[in-house]
């Protein structure tokens, strides 16, 4: 039924872009294409999204409405916020704010709003100090909103550890929708307040009021019939009935909120449209190849006309359009190169960030559910053989599911690419063969990436490394890490037998195909220097890619 709706609103969306254009009343076109991107994205269907909010921002430009141009930035923010793109998230909230910063007139409205969705990706990307500071900066704005403002200061304060400050803004929150209740919404407002209530107080180990929270959240949920609210009650009540040891509920919520999570998510559409806007970006740029070839053909239809008659004209006309027909194919190679190479981008950080949920989901969803299933079948008759042979599979199906998600995203990462490539040169040293020295300065220690960069650095050294322990025959090998200049310099040598230079250029292996396909993916150079009986030496140069 969905569907058909959504295919209604298409329909109606075309004839009313019909009018539209013929009326030049941008401004209404703007608002057409602004629903249909919201709707689509909400039902995360980004690809459809994205092409109608990036049409909403042209329409509103035309239109000169500079509080809706805020507003489709706003809602583009929104969407890759949903898709857990939150660097891109990030990026079009700047622009949201950039562009009221430079127009005073724009309503605080659409400045709150702005505000806001920078402050949940802040959040979401767990840049807990940088969404506080949004938070407080979007309060002047706030208006009748400001409860949403405290409950996210309070959330963010609960996800950072300080749950004093937490429970402080979350009762600001809850007091300002009694005294002043938002018009629409209520019942959605008041689940999000108490389940961030229940939360803290389990955290503080606070059962009773935790447990008084979540009869609220749950009652609250339900009557505003969001799905989304009802799937963070879920989640809130298990967490809580699995803390108090509560194994029965505990697995009952867990199993609401899993085959709720399962019905709200298409998964192969939002892991397949991460890298849309690119895509977007990409299609501008076959837009304009297209109008360069509608002039070549018009150009070549004059040129005919105006060269009958005048022949030494024509060869000398012929010979300019020549060379400008040759200048203007090469120029549409070159964008075609271009936009080949960012859809290739694109398509390696959508596999990237794929690689990275996947593994979470593993980690975070199976392998819960699998501690639940232990912790029940703890409670049985240990000296029951069968439950011995339950208890023994599930241990192995745990360590396999910990196998596979270290394999997609190494534990190690979560303390950042630094503390990682230092684990990787402890786990060499352990195997008592070969000695890793690692060098990294103090000054660069902090040094963090956007996490599929990192990971890409890490498969990156962990490669070279495991080519040096296979076939050099080295005792020693050496990683330093430096930061100058903007560029990040990565050097690995060892004091091995040495490699032919022709040898990797030969190679028929994935081993030295992945490392340069990863480093040209970064916009990285490498460079092997190797002589036999001599060592290898490795060094790779990457840009900061975010890096800060």
């Amino acid at each position: 039924m969905a569907l058909k709706k959504t295919d209604e609103a298409v329909a109606w969306y075309d004839k009313a872009q019909h009018y539209f254009v013929h009326a030049k009343n941008y401004l209404w076109k703007g608002y057409a294409a602004l629903n249909m991107g919201i709707l689509f994205s909400r039902r995360y269907d980004f690809e459809n999204g994205f092409l109608y909010l990036n049409q909403s921002v042209q329409d509103f430009e035309k239109a000169g409405d500079i509080d809706m141009v805020v507003s489709a930035y706003v809602s583009i923010s929104n969407a890759f916020h949903d898709a857990k793109n939150y660097a891109k998230g990030i990026e079009y909230a700047r622009a949201a704010l950039k562009t009221a910063a430079t127009h005073p007139a724009v309503k605080d409205y659409y400045r709150w709003d702005a505000f806001n969705v920078l402050a949940i990706n802040y959040d979401d990307n767990k840049e807990y100090e940088k969404a506080i500071h949004t938070h407080l900066q979007a309060l002047p704005y706030a208006g009748n909103r400001v409860h949403s403002t405290y409950n996210n200061l309070g959330n963010t304060y609960k996800k950072s550890g300080r749950t004093d400050s937490a429970i402080h803004y979350l009762s600001r929150s809850l007091e300002s929708l009694r005294e002043n209740p938002p018009g629409w919404g209520l019942d959605y407002h008041k689940a999000t307040v108490y389940g961030n209530f229940t939360d803290v107080y389990r955290i503080q180990k606070k059962y009773l009021p935790a447990n008084s929270f979540l009869d609220s959240a749950l009652y609250y949920a339900q009557k505003s019939e969001s799905p989304e609210k009802l799937l963070d009650a879920y989640e809130y009540a298990y967490l809580l009935k699995k803390d108090m040891q509560q194994y029965k509920p505990a697995l009952a919520f867990l199993e609401k909120y899993m085959a709720l999570k399962d019905s709200l998510l298409n998964e192969e559409k939002t892991t397949a449209m991460l890298n849309l806007q690119e895509k977007y970006q990409a299609g501008k740029k076959q837009a304009i190849i297209e109008q360069q070839k509608q002039e070549i053909a018009k150009r070549e239809q004059w040129l005919w006309v105006g060269g009958i008659g005048l022949l030494a004209g024509c060869i000398a006309t012929c010979f300019i359009f020549a060379l400008n027909k040759s200048r203007q194919e090469q120029k549409l190679q070159r964008e075609i190169f271009n936009r080949q190479a960012a859809e290739t981008k694109a398509l390696f950080d959508g596999e990237q960030n794929e690689r990275i949920r996947i593994a979470r989901d593993l980690h975070d969803g199976v392998g819960q559910m699998l501690s639940l299933v232990k912790m029940s079948l703890s409670t049985l008759e240990t000296g029951d053989v069968a439950v011995q042979k339950a208890m023994a599979l599930t241990d192995k199906t745990i360590d396999e599911v910990r196998y596979v998600s270290h394999n997609l995203l190494p534990q190690e990462l979560n303390f950042g690419i630094l503390r990682a490539l230092e684990n990787l040169a402890e786990k060499v040293n352990a195997s008592g063969t070969t000695k890793m020295n690692i060098d990294i300065p103090g000054q660069i220690q902090t040094l963090q990436f956007e996490m599929q960069n990192e990971l890409s650095i890490y498969r990156i050294v962990q490669e070279v490394v495991n080519n040096m322990l296979k076939h050099a025959g080295a005792s020693e090998i050496n990683l330093s890490v430096k930061y100058k200049d903007n560029q990040v310099l990565i050097a690995v040598n060892d004091n091995g037998r040495g490699i032919d230079l022709k040898d990797i250029d030969n190679s028929k292996g994935m081993g030295w195909k992945n490392i340069n396909a990863r480093v040209h993916m970064l916009d990285g150079k490498i460079n092997v220097k190797s002589e036999q009986l001599s060592g290898t030496q490795i060094e790779i140069t990457l840009p900061s890619n975010g890096a800060n």
